[in-house]
């Protein structure tokens, strides 16, 4: 059968057969199940790198040469799978076993490497733009290195790190550009209150445009001289944003370009987002003026998922964000999503299940019970606020509620109420937006499903990111039915209607 004549193009078709074959298998199921959630992820990587150059270039050709290799393998073992053929199978599950571990360890190695194929393009393209927009006799960019280098953190990537300014920028993956607080003042027009975007809990963001013409985002913390345990904290933050921002490098992460540290003064300087939280355009006073339709809230969590995909598996560092919520999601000029706000995020040990939190992190709604109860953090913990999240974007309600009394503040507002609508058979109530057509309608369902596997109360039920990101890209792949969500209160399952 010769089904690869071009690289990439034709690796994409073979994925396309497997996903086909493993419906119809009859034997060894599970295990087909686990090759083609490996398999579809390295196909929608490769539909993602297929406009690349880099696709081009002999070194990566021979590379998917050898992966269209490994898929031609997957596809003749899971075909086998199709046999009925008891004696065939009796004398062949030993090896085909064999067989499917070692495609399995083949494919995890293709995975590690689409990371570092993507950055080394982006290096290429942005080192052309840099060479384009270089100002003729500017010594010091002429001897700037190039955009990425080696971090020795990571063997199997390069950290990166873009600062991005128009003319006289300086990239690096080691450290923040550092602003002095008199470019700011200028900047932010003195941090005046017409040029004031947001707030948050512990700093003001302004907008403010560089001596150069680009316009950014300026976050400057509080001044906070009479709480030294919150002063303590708030430089924990600080130092936690530049210190993950500088080694993070993905279209759905923020990108930090400066800081300025002078005195008592904090500040740091984002790209501008034009469209600012995602949290105005569910609760703010946008949601009326600007209708965010489910195509758009689509490609929001599907931009979020794979940011969080990221963070936790590709980028080298390990890292949980520990506070995803709608206003730490960005949104760009074309309504990409960025997750924001590092503060919290904290780098986690592979292969440890759980790790021993020193505090309770993350904002109430979409804490995780596990960090507030026992104060264990883990990948899933950041899966559970992806759900709360997910929830919150499909149905236009807060995830909580904020209750007086002796219940206290009640974390599973949300849950309840789409656990008992599931059980009803009534989910559909759940969304908060006109419906569709019939495949639309599909499509919200399906997510709303795998929202509350995400907020399932035992952490070992709740998916990876890597499963999450599969599921929501990939409307073949079967859902698991959900159990019973966290913060599901005794005595109060009932429907909030």
């Amino acid at each position: 059968m010769d089904i690869a004549k071009l690289a990439g193009v034709d690796a994409v078709k073979l994925v396309i057969m497997i996903v086909q074959a493993a419906r119809t298998v009859r034997h060894n199921k599970k295990t087909c199940q686990q090759l083609v959630q490996h398999v579809q992820i390295i196909g929608d990587l490769l539909k993602k790198l297929q406009a690349s150059e880099m696709m081009q270039q002999p070194e990566i050709r021979n590379g998917l040469n050898e992966l269209e290799q490994i898929l031609r393998e997957a596809y003749m073992l899971v075909t086998a799978c199709q046999n009925n053929n008891y004696v065939y199978h009796l004398f062949m599950g030993g090896k085909q076993a064999d067989q499917f571990r070692v495609l399995q360890d083949r494919l995890n190695s293709c995975l590690q490497v689409f990371p570092l194929i993507s950055h080394i393009d982006t290096t290429d393209r942005l080192d052309q733009i840099l060479e384009i927009i270089r100002p003729p006799h500017s010594q010091v960019l002429r001897e700037a290195p190039r955009l990425f280098t080696g971090c020795s953190s990571c063997d199997t990537r390069t950290d990166v790190y873009g600062e991005v300014k128009r003319f006289s920028l300086q990239l690096n993956c080691t450290e923040a550009l550092k602003l002095s607080l008199t470019q700011l003042i200028d900047a932010t027009n003195n941090f005046s209150d017409e040029n004031q975007i947001g707030q948050g809990s512990f700093g003001c963001v302004y907008k403010g445009q560089l001596h150069d013409g680009l316009v950014v985002a300026v976050k400057r913390c509080f001044d906070l001289p009479s709480s030294p345990n919150q002063l303590d904290v708030q430089d924990l933050e600080f130092r936690n944003e530049i210190y993950f921002l500088t080694k993070l490098q993905h279209t759905n992460v923020v990108k930090l370009l400066g800081d300025c540290m002078e005195g008592s003064e904090r500040i740091l300087v984002y790209e501008y987002m034009l469209n600012g939280s995602l949290d105005t355009f569910i609760f703010g006073a946008r949601t009326g003026r600007l209708y965010l339709d489910w195509p758009a809230r689509s490609r929001i969590i599907k931009g979020v998922a794979e940011g969080l995909l990221y963070l936790h598996k590709h980028c080298g560092l390990h890292v949980i964000h520990g506070d995803l919520k709608p206003s730490n999601i960005l949104l760009d000029s074309n309504m990409h999503p960025k997750i924001s706000d590092f503060g919290l995020a904290r780098t986690y040990s592979p292969g440890v299940e759980e790790e021993f939190a020193d505090r309770i992190v993350g904002s109430i709604g979409f804490t995780a019970p596990e960090c507030r109860e026992r104060r264990l953090f883990s990948i899933k913990s950041d899966v559970y606020g992806f759900g709360a999240l997910l929830l919150e974007i499909v149905s236009g309600r807060r995830c909580f509620s904020l209750a007086s009394g002796e219940s206290g503040d009640d974390h599973g507002f949300l849950n309840r109420r789409a656990w008992n609508l599931w059980r009803a058979g009534r989910l559909i109530k759940l969304i908060d937006s006109p419906l569709g057509n019939e495949s639309e309608r599909t499509e919200i369902l399906r997510c709303i499903q795998i929202a509350m596997v995400c907020i399932e109360e035992n952490p070992a039920s709740r998916p990876t990111m890597q499963e999450v990101v599969l599921m929501l890209s990939c409307q073949d792949v079967a859902l698991p039915m959900p159990q019973r969500p966290a913060y599901l209160r005794i005595g109060m399952e009932r429907a909030h209607q």
